[in-house]
């Protein structure tokens, strides 16, 4: 079957319904269907198909394959990167897949990959009061998220999103049905647990979930101070409060840094006597302000925290450049380099209408897991450097180098040493094998021998994802 067929081919693998799929030529394309997230590289999918089932997908992807085309998936439609809608690529909309059942007698939920994180927090919630770790933005995908990594407030207390996978439903390039799960196709249950846009689509996730939280604060500290010089000390005194080996797992700490403030928010998984009992005011400078609230309803926080998001405007397509680094105990930022860098954000030109670093801490149950039994290799991070920078139209050099140059001051006290990156922080404008390589460090290898046997013609192919080995 030639290109040329393919129009025929995706409706007949849609049931002959001609409403589930899409094509360059229909009205408003760009805006209505495809949607960029990232308003700086311009996306046209080949066709972009809303499947309502999985043999939908199955069929969708048989079609691609003998028509020689790439496939992705896209669920919230997230990505930094737009990957879930490459150019002359067939997109997989997974919005239909709806599904949600939850088992009372194991507590496992069933969920369609097509749900929304801010979907499947109130499902859980309102079953039995359980919910599974994840981000803060209600509107991320879980297809994506869950195939990725998955971290948030919960993540030190109990792990990552995909940490609580116990099965998926999955569409192979040759257009099988499968389950996976540590039982049935490990390896390839490992490579959809952190890389897994490149090699299939996964249609329904099996998670364990856990209680809620009896009760959580909810704090926030800020620092009004602009100089530089007072935003160093924020952030060294930051980085020695979270180095201690005795932070409790119950605590979550991101301590953002924009050009109007520093702030520290977080929550605690326990009582407000335990936070009080942490004197965590008595290890930083005097902050401007200060704000704890206790949550009985685990749903109310979450729906707070989206709120959040959804004020700071990143949660919206735009015109927007970011980047990810991670740091060990061994590679925290000294005091002197610390000085450095917030010297640099001072006086570096940026030509952003806005731009944030959030240092996020990790640790806690994200590293009782081993680096090699996901996908995702990143378990030992102390800390990852997000920043992100927004600008009014297309990202200029000057914006690209002003992030850039922030990696670099940030890592130039150990200028020798491995840093890796979050693949749901996908950066396109990195060299594409240095990214693999810092998005799944050691466990490349072992990716590419799995995509070669699952994927030999690499049909689920963004320009990051990973390669069969030859």
């Amino acid at each position: 079957m030639g290109k040329k067929d393919i129009a025929k081919c995706l409706v007949a693998a849609l049931g002959g319904q001609a409403n589930l799929v899409a094509f360059p030529s229909s009205t408003n394309y760009s805006s209505a269907v495809v949607q960029p997230y990232n308003l700086d590289y311009a996306v046209v999918p080949a066709a972009v198909t809303f499947p309502q089932s999985t043999k939908h997908v199955a069929a969708v992807v048989k079609c691609a394959a003998d028509s020689g085309y790439k496939v992705q998936p896209k669920s919230g439609g997230h990505s930094y990167g737009n990957y879930g809608s490459i150019s002359g690529e067939i997109s997989i909309n997974l919005r239909n897949l709806e599904k949600f059942v939850m088992d009372e007698s194991t507590h496992l939920a069933s969920v369609g990959a097509g749900l929304l994180l801010g979907n499947v927090t109130e499902n859980l919630y309102n079953a039995g009061q359980r919910f599974i770790p994840h981000g803060t933005c209600s509107q991320v995908g879980i297809g994506g998220h869950a195939t990725v990594g998955g971290a948030g407030p919960p993540s030190r207390l109990v792990g990552l999103t995909i940490d609580h996978v116990e099965e998926v439903e999955a569409v192979l390039a040759d257009s099988s049905i499968v389950k996976a799960s540590q039982t049935q196709n490990p390896d390839l249950f490992f490579a959809l647990r952190g890389a897994g846009a490149g090699f299939a689509v996964v249609t329904e996730f099996k998670f364990r979930t856990e209680p809620a939280p009896a009760q959580t604060v909810n704090y926030v500290y800020s620092w009004n101070a602009t100089g530089a010089h007072s935003r160093a000390q924020v952030f060294k005194s930051w980085q020695n409060f979270i180095s201690d080996a005795n932070l409790p797992r119950k605590l979550s700490s991101t301590l953002t840094v924009n050009p109007g403030i520093a702030l520290m928010a977080g929550a605690y998984f326990g009582s407000r006597e335990e936070f009080d009992a942490l004197k965590i005011a008595s290890h930083f400078p005097p902050a401007s302000s200060f704000d704890a609230q206790v949550f009985t309803n685990f749903l109310e926080l979450n729906e707070l925290w989206a709120e959040q998001i959804e004020q700071s405007g990143i949660a919206t397509p735009a015109y927007f450049y970011a980047k990810s680094l991670g740091f060990h105990r061994e590679t925290k930022i000294p005091d002197s380099v610390v000085d450095k860098l917030f010297d640099y954000l001072a006086t570096a030109r940026n030509d952003a209408q806005f731009w944030a670093i959030n240092f996020e801490v990790g640790l806690g149950a994200i590293k009782d897991v081993p680096a090699d039994a996901t996908a995702n290799p990143h378990r030992d991070e102390l800390f990852f450097l997000l920043s992100y920078a927004k600008t009014s139209g297309k990202v200029s050099p000057t914006t690209v180098d002003f992030l850039n140059g922030i990696n670099q001051v940030a890592t130039s006290g150990h200028p020798n040493a491995a840093y890796g990156e979050y693949s749901g922080y996908v950066d396109p404008k990195e060299n594409n094998d240095k990214a693999r390589k810092n998005y799944w460090g050691s466990n490349l290898k072992r990716l590419q021998a799995i995509k070669a046997a699952v994927d030999p013609r690499d049909i689920f192919h963004n320009q990051q994802s990973v390669l069969p080995r030859k």
